[in-house]
């Protein structure tokens, strides 16, 4: 690693340079958190997950290739994204089937406590996700591009990026200190997307099985605002 390699991740043009500014987005938002206005939360989490990529990809320092959006085989990766989003699918209905039959009957005052999942949260869980899935794409391309520009390239670059990317985002969930259920949803999307995108490198496929996993998992009181109600407008 050389001085010359460090310095030129500094330039918009270089994805080290949107990789540092979206770190230091999101730590500033994660120390900010509790001054802020619980209405603001999610509109700001949105802005920061869409803007700063958006911005990166506009002025040509991210790959659309290595993030995701562009440049797909889906021949095979339907093929094979859609083999492991129904298997997943398939796992997390029988876990809930169990865990549902254990719990005792609901009365009409617990379903009005506790609403079923409708047409508007359903739509409105797909767009959070996705808006949560693009921030992690972001972190897996621009790392993987990062790594690719090393002197000395590591072997595999891109299942290091999205390895390194879960350690990221895994970091940056702890330090919102979420509870554990909802950490325990958080991590069931980010491993079976990060194993998705590994195979697919598919955005588009991700976006489907992190969705399917939140309307799966989340609890209907949760949701439309999942993963963002259980996250960033918790305290």
């Amino acid at each position: 690693m050389s001085i010359s390699w460090l310095s030129a991740q500094f330039n918009p043009y270089a994805p080290g340079f949107w990789l540092i500014v979206g770190i230091l987005g999101t730590t500033l938002l994660i120390s900010s958190q509790a001054y802020l206005p619980r209405s603001w939360r999610a509109p700001i989490w949105f802005a920061h997950w869409l803007l700063i990529p958006y911005l990166g990809l506009l002025v040509g320092g991210l790959s659309p290739r290595l993030l995701g959006l562009a440049g797909h085989d889906w021949l095979a990766g339907l093929g094979l994204g859609l083999g492991l989003i129904f298997a997943v699918v398939i796992l997390l209905t029988l876990g809930r089937a169990i865990t549902d039959l254990g719990q005792p009957a609901e009365h009409e005052s617990d379903t009005a406590e506790h609403p079923h999942l409708g047409w508007q949260t359903i739509s409105n869980t797909l767009l959070w996700c996705g808006i949560e899935q693009f921030h992690w794409v972001f972190l897996r391309g621009g790392i993987w591009e990062t790594l690719q520009t090393l002197p000395n390239p590591p072997e595999l670059a891109g299942y290091w990026a999205i390895w390194c990317a879960a350690a990221v985002i895994l970091i940056e969930l702890l330090l919102l200190r979420p509870g554990f259920f909802p950490l325990l949803i958080q991590l069931v999307a980010l491993t079976t997307t990060s194993i998705l995108f590994f195979y697919t490198r598919n955005f588009w496929l991700c976006w489907v099985m992190h969705a399917a996993v939140q309307l799966l998992t989340a609890p209907p009181a949760l949701l439309p605002l999942a993963p963002l109600r259980m996250l960033y407008t918790r305290r």
